[in-house]
């Protein structure tokens, strides 16, 4: 009798494979998933990136809304009696100028001393007033030298600093007030043995205030630089003028390469966008993927509001009228010659287009509607992609759990059948060794005839 034998596994059956295929056959509705998935990140990271654009442009015209904000100036003088600055709250216009006198600190010298060392005064004191501060009391001792006294007075902080002078003969304390201007002269009270501060006679430079002429009106300051006569002018007196030397001419201007430089960001930021909305709106010939906005109505009213900025009037102008036109494709471009024709003519003309017209705050409104946290239409349309997309991993996961499940389960089957079957391979080879026997002993006894 033929004996019963199996081959490889006790079924005879490849179970790790067969439970392989089983568990990717579960997992196949999986890769459209996350393909799906693939698709809403690459639409977010669209819709993150325009958003982005679209925020930095809110930023720079935020930087715009206010009249100081755009009404670039440059200012110069004639000559180099006065420098002069000038912010976007001065006037474009020219002023004369002429400095009477600069301003000074006033200067006060000790008595002499034949020493600079210790013991070159007894003890003695000094109050120091300088302007409406508070009185300062310095004291030193026969122990003290001539710099020991200087630093007192100068840890004393009462508005002067001391230093010692030596004049190749004798030594002596020069004590400058730290400020210009009458009003910041030092008052010296001696006391014991003194520096002789308090002596008219050792101021050797009197405080003196600037006196600077503009537009024939005398303007009297505590210093050489003048911030508060004319709007948003600083100008700083650096010499006085001889009786023959002509006035000094300031001239306010209009800065026109700032205005240029703050145009091309906005031209920079306005076609970024664009050119991001046209990438994904323009059809080239080839079927967008799934992974595209093409044909997406958020980035179409988008564009929309942006021409509709781009082209309506403010306060009587458009942006064309500052030569920033725009191509079929709506980017836009400055035009230098334009630009500088219409800033010619009317000094204010980016003031009244983009604060009192109104543009920069149309354009801040703008890029709020679409990027504010929370409810912005493109922050919206970003969060709904991550929603959808979590909602496909919930899928995913589910898929993954199941398959895991059924792997478990498989496993578990195949593992019983491998155990019945190894039970029955053992039972087989028990009967085959019974019938081997059998056979053998019926054939051993035999009775031969």
């Amino acid at each position: 009798m033929t004996a019963v034998t199996f081959s490889g596994l006790a079924s005879g059956l490849d179970t790790s494979s067969l439970i392989s295929q089983l568990v990717a056959a579960e997992k196949v509705p999986e890769q459209q998933l996350q393909s799906e998935q693939s698709d809403l990140s690459a639409k977010k990271s669209i819709v993150d990136n325009l958003s982005t654009t679209v925020a930095s442009l809110g930023s720079l015209m935020g930087g715009m809304t206010l009249s100081s904000d755009v009404q670039y100036r440059t200012a110069s003088a004639s000559d180099a009696h006065v420098t002069v600055a000038a912010s976007g709250d001065a006037t474009a216009t020219a002023h004369d100028v002429r400095v009477d006198q600069l301003a000074k600190s006033q200067v006060t010298t000790s008595r002499t001393f034949a020493s600079a060392g210790a013991g070159v005064l007894g003890d003695g004191g000094l109050t120091i007033q300088t302007g409406t501060g508070t009185p300062a009391n310095v004291t030193w001792s026969a122990t003290d030298t001539l710099a020991d006294v200087a630093s007192k007075i100068n840890d004393a902080k009462a508005g002067v600093s001391a230093s010692v002078l030596y004049d190749g003969s004798s030594y002596r304390l020069v004590v400058s007030a730290d400020q210009t201007g009458t009003t910041n002269a030092a008052t010296f009270t001696d006391s014991g043995d003194s520096l002789d501060l308090s002596d008219p006679a050792n101021v050797q430079v009197a405080a003196q205030d600037a006196k600077v002429t503009i537009d024939g009106i005398q303007v009297t300051r505590p210093t050489n630089i003048i911030d508060d006569a004319l709007n948003g002018v600083t100008i700083t007196a650096v010499s006085a003028q001889a009786a023959t030397d002509p006035d000094t001419t300031l001239t306010v201007s209009v800065d026109h390469d700032a205005i240029k430089s703050q145009l091309g960001l906005l031209v920079n930021d306005y076609n970024g966008i664009i050119s991001a909305i046209n990438q994904q709106l323009t059809y080239t010939g080839t079927t967008a993927g799934t992974d595209t906005l093409f044909g997406d109505s958020t980035l179409q009213q988008l564009k929309s509001t942006m021409d509709s900025i781009a082209t309506k009037s403010f306060g009587g102008m458009t942006m064309s009228d500052l030569g920033l036109t725009f191509d079929k494709t709506g980017v836009l471009s400055l035009d230098d010659t334009t630009l500088d024709a219409k800033l010619d003519a009317n000094p204010n003309a980016l003031n009244d287009l983009f604060v009192t017209g109104g543009l920069s705050q149309s354009f801040v409104d703008m890029s709020n509607a679409y990027t504010e946290a929370g409810d912005g239409i493109l922050t919206s349309k970003s969060q709904g992609f991550t929603d959808e997309s979590t909602q496909l991993q919930s899928q995913i996961d589910q898929i993954e759990s199941n398959a895991t499940a059924l792997q478990t389960r498989l496993q578990d089957q195949f593992n019983a059948l491998e155990a019945t079957m190894s039970k029955l391979n053992s039972q087989a080879s028990q009967v085959s060794s019974i019938l081997g026997t059998s056979s053998s002993s019926s054939s051993s006894s035999t009775t031969k005839y």
